[in-house]
């Protein structure tokens, strides 16, 4: 990796093999002049997506700070087994340097939420405690009890930010690669700004928040479902492709009723693509 500005001896700007920039911790490798390469093993941690502005707060905090946020983001990720974003480590590191210039200057923020947290967060109430004793022995700094609240928000709010993002991934997946089966089963090429399609996608999406309820029994609709599959053998065909799918995916088998909405979609959807 290629060092290409130094913040601090422990910090630097560097680019990856992709060229991409990317903030790296590690003990001395910002001593030289860059530009220069050093070893991703001297390399601790590594913060990706960088904006102007984060350059600018980062010669704007205390070398110590940093490195103290950069601690206990590593022990979070650890404890609470997530990995957290370039944001979430600049927010921490905002957080920090802004609780210890008030504690220096006799303020103290009181948390009304504390009891909340440690009631329905104790996982990341208990990692607020941590923080604020490591930047005490740290730091040398005793920040107010209050302090480990507002620790555990940081943590919490980031939590609930990578779950969104998680499952947004997932929906996604799950929608391109039925528009994949749908796509080679049918032997078409889908318009993705179509308005049939975005009602496909809408109805894959509450499909899979419904994941848990789709083995319904079969109701009256299974005659029908027959006479599509005999009329459209090709369309059945698909159906029982994207079948095997949800199943293998949501350990779920989904009844023919289920199935059967997913075919008529994605009829209306290819007869659009035919022109018809």
């Amino acid at each position: 990796m290629k060092v290409i500005r130094n913040i601090n001896n422990n910090v630097a700007v560097c680019l990856d093999d992709n060229n991409h920039e990317v903030i790296a911790f590690g003990k001395g490798i910002g001593f030289q002049k860059a530009p220069y390469e050093i070893a991703l093993s001297q390399i601790d941690r590594t913060y990706y997506n960088l904006e102007p502005h984060y350059i600018t707060l980062l010669n704007e905090l205390p070398e110590d700070v940093l490195d103290v946020a950069n601690e206990i983001v590593q022990k979070g990720s650890a404890y609470l087994k997530m990995e957290f974003n370039t944001i979430f480590w600049f927010s921490l590191c905002d957080h920090i340097n802004f609780a210890i210039e008030n504690t220096k200057k006799g303020l103290v923020l009181k948390n009304p939420m504390t009891n909340e947290i440690r009631h329905f967060y104790e996982k990341e109430m208990r990692l607020g405690e941590w923080a604020i004793k490591h930047i005490g022995k740290r730091l040398s700094v005793r920040l107010p009890q209050s302090e480990a609240g507002n620790i555990a928000m940081h943590f919490i709010n980031a939590e609930q930010q990578v779950r969104q993002a998680s499952e947004r991934d997932d929906i996604e997946h799950f929608v391109e690669d039925i528009t994949d089966i749908v796509e080679s089963g049918m032997n078409v090429i889908i318009d993705r700004d179509s308005f049939s399609y975005s009602r496909f996608v809408t109805h894959l999406k509450y499909l899979l928040k419904r994941s848990g309820s789709l083995d319904v029994p079969e109701s009256e609709n299974e005659k029908l479902y027959e006479s599509v599959c005999e009329e459209f053998p090709e369309l059945k065909r698909v159906g029982e492709k994207i079948k095997e799918y949800i199943a293998a995916t949501l350990l779920v088998e989904p009844a023919k009723e289920e199935i059967l909405y997913l075919m008529i979609h994605i009829n209306r959807l290819c007869a659009r693509e035919d022109g018809l």
